[in-house]
């Protein structure tokens, strides 16, 4: 955490520096985001038909990819080193739910006044209740992550085209909302999702072409280490869930920038 901070606190100080800075450049455009993220198994409990019971196992949530606008401002403090903040119009993932659980699928297809052995005419129904959500968009995620980088170019200030890589931090602060869709699901009462912060690694590279000595087009990949976790309550007591991610996100972006 303090080698995070560390590369904030670098980042925004050559961002503001003058001493020897070349110069600034700006970037705008638009990045398609997979962010390659399904949670661990959902845990806990849940009151499903007016009964508590254990969440079925192997149910996940998937965060589903997203395009997004983006920009960046990157100070220079010589030919080939600079900092550069990236920003963006914070974007709205879907979030899908996926039942890997063969057994609760084949328990769904029977009805529920011919249960097979051992089960219940409530298992049945809890069954299908829970199949009918496999696929459905049950949240939405909005994202806000800036990401401070500090970027070596290759070449000269002279080149036409410059590859470039870089390395930061990455601040991930997620909102969540339920869909119709998620509060159906649970019945019970409002849901209420929080999703806990994330600092991680971050790392990019691209390449710009400079079409003269001030403007330029760039296009880059970059990715981060985002860990987030997941707590799901509603107005029921007996109904809290909990879960975890690991996002591993690709992000393609293309811009267009201009010196200053």
């Amino acid at each position: 955490m303090k080698l995070m901070h560390l590369s904030l606190a670098v980042a925004a100080t050559l961002l503001a520096s003058t001493a020897g800075a070349q110069e600034y450049t700006f970037k705008v455009g638009a990045a398609y985001i997979n962010p390659n993220a399904t949670s661990s198994d959902i845990t806990g409990r849940m009151a499903l038909f007016g009964q508590p019971r254990n969440v079925t196992p192997k149910i996940q949530l998937e965060v589903q990819p997203q395009t997004a606008f983006i920009f960046s401002i990157a100070r220079s403090f010589n030919e080939n080193w600079e900092a550069e903040v990236l920003l963006g119009f914070p974007p709205k993932h879907d979030v899908k739910m996926r039942l890997n659980n063969d057994g609760i699928k084949q328990l769904a297809t029977f009805s529920p006044a011919s249960p097979p052995p051992g089960r219940t005419a409530e298992e049945v129904m809890a069954a299908k209740h829970i199949t009918s959500y496999d696929g459905k968009v049950v949240a939405t995620l909005t994202q806000f992550a800036p990401t401070a980088f500090i970027n070596y170019k290759f070449g000269t200030s002279q080149s036409t085209w410059r590859p470039y890589v870089g390395v930061g931090v990455n601040y991930t602060h997620v909102k969540p909302d339920p869909t119709a869709a998620g509060e159906a699901f649970y019945g019970d009462g409002k849901v209420k999702t929080k999703v806990s912060d994330s600092w991680g690694l971050a790392l990019q590279a691209g390449v710009s072409y400079h079409i003269d000595d001030k403007w330029l087009i760039s296009a880059s990949y970059a990715t981060a280490q985002v860990k987030n976790k997941i707590r799901i309550n509603t107005d029921n007591a007996d109904s809290v869930h909990t879960a975890s991610y690991k996002f591993n996100p690709s992000i393609w972006m293309l811009t267009v920038g201009r010196k200053f």
